[in-house]
């Protein structure tokens, strides 16, 4: 059956007007992520940053350096010294005397620390510096920078480090030398064993005193008797 022409409109009309509703259709919510769990989160956080440039191999074990242990200068008279020596009784002490301008010292100087790193237990070595000249406007603390830094270089911090409060020559009569270097090595009852300086050269063409040929080997004789 044919529909009046009125109604043929009317259902085209509802028939437009059905088709724009459903193109008005709202979108669909958005679709939001998971929250991360516990263990994403881990994988995901970065790394604390490090202030201060590149780090040691042993900060990034976790491990703390030890710092160094530094250098010490005490001033004592030659007196002063000898009770030193008494006070280590039951340990062979050696005490090299020696000055930041003598080159001989300097050249046996490191053996002296050496020494004391071989008997860590049984050796107490002391140096016994005497820059110091006794002038009025240059006191022995003048001297102190200039000592430091020789041990520092020569890295004496195990042993015991001494720096004369009078004046060199009169030093030297109180001790009866006549030049430097000079090595007093005292036995374990803090008896003088021997004194090695200019008078008891190493010999063999050579002059001085040597801690290779003279002074290590007698240490090691006095070390090795108390363990007899």
């Amino acid at each position: 059956m044919k529909l009046p022409a009125k109604l043929r409109i009317l259902a085209l009309s509802v028939a437009v007007i059905v088709a724009a509703c459903l193109g008005c259709e709202p979108p669909p919510p958005p679709i939001r992520p998971a929250a991360p769990t516990p263990a994403a989160t881990a994988l995901t956080t970065p790394a604390p940053t490090m202030i201060g440039g590149n780090t040691s191999s042993e900060e990034s074990s976790g491990k703390v350096a030890t710092p160094a242990k530094a250098v010490e200068l005490q001033a004592k008279n030659w007196a002063e010294v000898q009770a030193f020596v008494a006070d280590h009784k039951g340990k062979v002490v050696v005490v090299d005397v020696w000055s930041t301008s003598c080159e001989p010292c300097l050249q046996e100087f490191p053996h002296l620390v050496a020494l004391q790193l071989r008997h860590p237990g049984d050796v107490v070595c002391i140096s016994f510096d005497c820059d110091f000249i006794g002038a009025k406007n240059k006191p022995v603390d003048y001297y102190r920078e200039r000592v430091l830094s020789a041990l520092v270089e020569m890295k004496a911090e195990t042993i015991v480090n001494l720096i004369s409060t009078v004046p060199a020559d009169e030093l030297f009569q109180q001790m009866d030398l006549d030049s430097i270097p000079a090595v007093y090595v005292f036995d374990r009852t803090g008896k003088l064993s021997k004194r090695f300086d200019n008078r008891t050269p190493v010999g063999g063409g050579q002059e001085g005193i040597s801690y290779e040929k003279q002074i290590d080997p007698l240490v090691a004789e006095l070390v090795n008797v108390a363990g007899r």
